[in-house]
């Protein structure tokens, strides 16, 4: 009973599989005359605003790294883009998600860069921004459109990946958007420039009992000694089969793996699939879960197994007396 009570059990935890992490850095010469800075200064990250006038341009670093918990081996693709879009055109929202877009435009910047990323490698996609011609592009929109509003402006970096993460075939596609704000004389850049995007991963990990769950079949475990100590004396207690107390001991072991097993028969032609011997029923299980499969039991072998790819995969429970080999 104690077994029963603190037998292993699983629960499903969601745990970090990678990370991938974006950030922006940028800085604008000074190129044109003007009475605040000497022409070739350069002006840093963190100004409240920049002047058409004075540094009409902006030099901007994409800084990108993928972190998973063992290994990475990607393609990488980076592309920039400028999106111009209106999004008060239409729809009593002005801000949140149930906000609709108007219009909406969008052309890339440069060429795109592409590079090959292992665990913790870093790609830098540099490229340069001419604020007054996103202006005059996003202007000449709304002017074909014969409507003015205030458009939102952002820098979106698009990273497009594939290869293996952790061991695994991955594809996907991850946006890094910061927004631009430019008025009709100057343009600021955003404070938060760096981004952290993690993906999770389901895994199955062993439970620990709790003490409430132990003091039950201690009690019993007590009772039960109290009451055998009075019997001693009455009769002499059978001694039972040492096969049988470890065949108990090992149902009781399985137990909690009933919900993943079905029964069933070996196949005949088992001699024709290529056979990989599994230590226990716990790895079985685990593979079998990694294979999206169902552990098989035949009852009367005392094997257990899996089928999968022309392969089985099999567990021989060594301890069972109706075991046919």
């Amino acid at each position: 009973m104690y077994e029963e009570y603190t037998g292993v059990s699983y629960e499903e935890k969601k745990v970090i599989s990678y990370t991938q992490r974006g950030n922006y850095t940028y800085s604008a010469p000074v190129t044109k005359p003007n009475p605040l800075y000497p022409e070739g200064t350069r002006l840093e990250m963190g100004k409240p605003a920049y002047f058409f006038t004075v540094s009409p341009t902006m030099d901007v670093s994409f800084i990108y790294r993928l972190d998973a918990t063992s290994s990475t081996d990607l393609n990488v693709e980076a592309k920039t883009m400028i999106v111009a879009s209106d999004k008060e055109g239409y729809g009593e929202e002005q801000n949140g998600e149930g906000q609709k877009i108007f219009w909406q435009k969008s052309y890339q910047v440069g060429d795109s860069k592409s590079a090959h990323l292992k665990n913790a490698d870093v790609f830098t996609s540099n490229f340069t921004l001419d604020i007054p011609k996103i202006q005059e592009q996003t202007k000449k929109i709304e002017d074909q459109l014969n409507y003015t509003s205030n458009p939102t402006i952002e820098i979106v970096t698009v990273i497009n990946y594939e290869g293996k993460i952790n061991g695994k075939d991955v594809t996907g596609t991850q946006n890094f958007a910061i927004p631009a704000n430019i008025s009709s004389t100057y343009y600021q850049m955003p404070e938060e420039l760096g981004f952290v995007k993690d993906t999770y991963k389901n895994i199955r990990v062993q439970k620990d009992p709790s003490p409430s769950t132990i003091k039950f079949p201690i009690f019993l475990f007590l009772l039960n000694t109290v009451l055998i100590g009075a019997l001693i004396p009455i009769r002499k207690m059978k001694k039972i089969d040492p096969e049988y107390i470890k065949k108990l001991e090992n149902e009781s072991k399985n137990s909690s793996f009933k919900e993943f097993i079905s029964k069933g028969k070996i196949p005949e032609n088992r001699s024709s699939l290529l056979q990989v011997e599994i230590s226990s029923l716990e790895d079985l299980v685990n593979a079998a879960s990694d294979m999206n499969e169902r552990v098989i039991h035949d009852a009367g072998s005392g094997e257990y197994f899996i089928i999968h790819n022309e392969a089985l995969y099999i567990f021989w429970d060594k301890t069972s007396k109706e075991n046919i080999r």
